[in-house]
């Protein structure tokens, strides 16, 4: 509700996008590492996000002090004090997160993810330094042509979803459990689509439809078949093989038969009285095959065909009387192969760290083991849900074959590590309002203040990642639209409506082993402001 304050925050992206570029260049020198070209997109549009989350919430508390009466300094002082640990940590759990990425086997997430994680660490810097800084040098000013009086501010207007949540909060045996088991179920179906993710390299069908190297491949596939882009070679190996002819025509008169193979040039084609070289080695002692597939070689069902082909290798030499060769195979399909089996065993590594580092800080933060586990559980259906969409919506409805091998995999690391963002923000809320009243209570009063400061973050983060469509390659529309319905659905479904039904049907358990709410401060409870003959001013006059 005001000019000044976008503003304000498109001058911090700004500074953080300068300050990260350099750091990430970098880092990447020192370590020897050279820079993906995909992280620079993923620099702005993240640095946009995160840093309009935090603005949004130092905003949101700096507003309601100013709204009740605060001075323009006290006000930022105590945003800072209110805001700036939930902030803190929220942000070293995306960092950390994204950094996860570190122990991949392939170099590109080696690469890929540290350089998010110092993105967001140089964000979280700026956030907490500079914004707080201009809270206080402009004060009402930001929120221009918005008046805010002094005294009690009118309450927020409870948006649908906010309103169901504060139902289930004031309700918990009654309305609590059954918004977890509806939500649940919604986001188990959204989340099935992930059975039918396949995944492929889109060097090729990723480009626009009439670019060059996009005509080129549809005239070929027509003329010849899609597989002569890039044929698959194999290698046959064994001592003066060259000298049993009818056996390594035999295996190509084989390998031919077999589904998904278009074409096979080898042994056969070799004319007498030509050189040996091409097909047939110099020295006797191996024979090559160019198989030519009839799907694409990059793409999902090119590399399920060239799977299979791989499976039924040695019943093939056999069959030939090869069974004494050794085979290899090579190619662009043979790399994409490697590449997404890698990937999946990757996939399973960075998951186990990313929960496990998620884990660890929702512990040291809110000192509640059973809180930790089912809001960590909520953040994975949210991802679930949001990558099985993304599958429903591209494989589905518009007909792909497959989603670009590595966007499933970003995406998940990014949505688990900002799920745990807007988790320890409302639940950060909530355990602060516990500590003076009952939990109940609690979760309807942060459900209703820490609501809407997620769901504007949430919506403008969406939008940041939205922001990736405009890149004109397939690859990053499907990963803008993974990442903006991940979102959408954490901010607006799992946050701000499970996330409380969840606390308020778990209740006081919550924080076992370490007692019920109230007794005791928790590790995110915001201090107490400092009295007024203690304050030590941040700058020379206030409002």
């Amino acid at each position: 509700r005001g000019v000044i304050a976008p503003l304000m925050v498109l001058f911090a992206v700004a500074i953080a996008y300068l300050v990260s570029v350099r750091v990430v260049g970098w880092a990447g020198g020192a370590l020897g590492y050279a820079v993906p070209g995909e992280l620079e997109p993923l620099m702005v549009v993240l640095l946009l996000g995160v840093v309009t989350d935090y603005a949004i919430f130092f905003l949101s508390s700096f507003r309601r002090r100013i709204g009740i009466g605060d001075p323009r300094l006290e006000a930022a002082r105590t945003a800072v004090v209110d805001t700036g640990p939930i902030v803190v940590v929220a942000g070293v759990v995306v960092a950390v997160g994204t950094a996860t990425m570190a122990v991949a086997e392939l170099e590109f997430f080696r690469v890929l993810g540290p350089g998010m994680g110092l993105t967001v660490l140089t964000g979280l810097v700026v956030s907490v330094t500079l914004i707080p800084a201009l809270l206080a040098v402009f004060g009402r000013v930001l929120f221009w042509p918005t008046r805010i009086g002094h005294g009690a501010t009118r309450p927020p207007r409870q948006l649908p979803h906010r309103r169901s949540s504060l139902f289930a909060a004031t309700r918990p045996r009654l309305v609590a459990p059954l918004v977890v088991v509806v939500c649940t179920a919604v986001l188990v179906a959204l989340g099935s689509g992930m059975s039918r993710t396949a995944l492929g390299f889109t060097v090729i069908r990723g480009l626009g439809h009439d670019t060059e190297a996009q005509v080129a491949a549809r005239a070929a596939a027509a003329g010849f078949a899609p597989g002569i882009l890039a044929p698959t070679v194999l290698l046959l190996e064994e001592d003066e093989i060259v000298r049993e002819p009818l056996e390594l025509i035999r295996f190509e008169q084989l390998l031919e038969q077999q589904p998904g193979v278009a074409g096979v040039i080898g042994p056969r084609e070799q004319l007498v009285g030509v050189p040996l070289g091409a097909v047939l080695a110099r020295n006797g002692d191996a024979a090559r095959y160019a198989l030519i597939l009839d799907a694409d070689p990059f793409g999902a069902p090119g590399i399920e065909r060239l799977r299979r082909i791989q499976r039924s290798l040695p019943g093939l030499l056999a069959e030939a009387g090869l069974s004494g060769a050794t085979v290899s195979i090579g190619g662009n399909t043979a790399l994409a192969l490697q590449t997404v089996d890698t990937l999946r065993s990757d996939l399973l590594r960075i998951a186990v760290v990313a929960l496990l580092a998620n884990f660890v800080l929702l512990l040291a933060f809110l000192r509640a083991p059973v809180a930790a586990l089912y809001l960590l559980g909520a953040s994975v259906l949210g991802l679930a849900a949001a990558l099985g969409l993304t599958t429903f919506v591209f494989q589905g409805l518009l007909g792909q074959a497959e989603l670009t091998y590595y966007v499933p995999f970003a995406a998940a690391v990014l949505l688990l590590s900002l799920g745990s963002d807007y988790t320890i923000f409302v639940a950060g809320r909530v355990w602060q309002e516990a500590r003076g009243r009952p939990l109940r209570e609690a979760v309807a009063g942060a459900a209703a203040g820490a609501g809407s400061a997620v769901t504007a973050a949430g919506a403008a983060l969406a939008l940041s990642f939205a922001l990736l469509a405009i890149v004109p390659l397939d690859t990053f529309r499907t990963l803008a639209f993974a990442l903006a319905a991940g979102v959408v659905l954490d901010a607006f479904v799992v946050r701000t409506v499970l996330v409380p039904a969840l606390i308020a049907t778990v209740g006081e358990r919550s924080r076992w082993p370490y007692g019920r709410f109230g007794l005791g401060e928790p590790a995110c409870a915001a201090p107490t402001a400092p009295a007024s003959s203690g304050r030590a001013p941040i700058a020379a006059s206030q409002d």
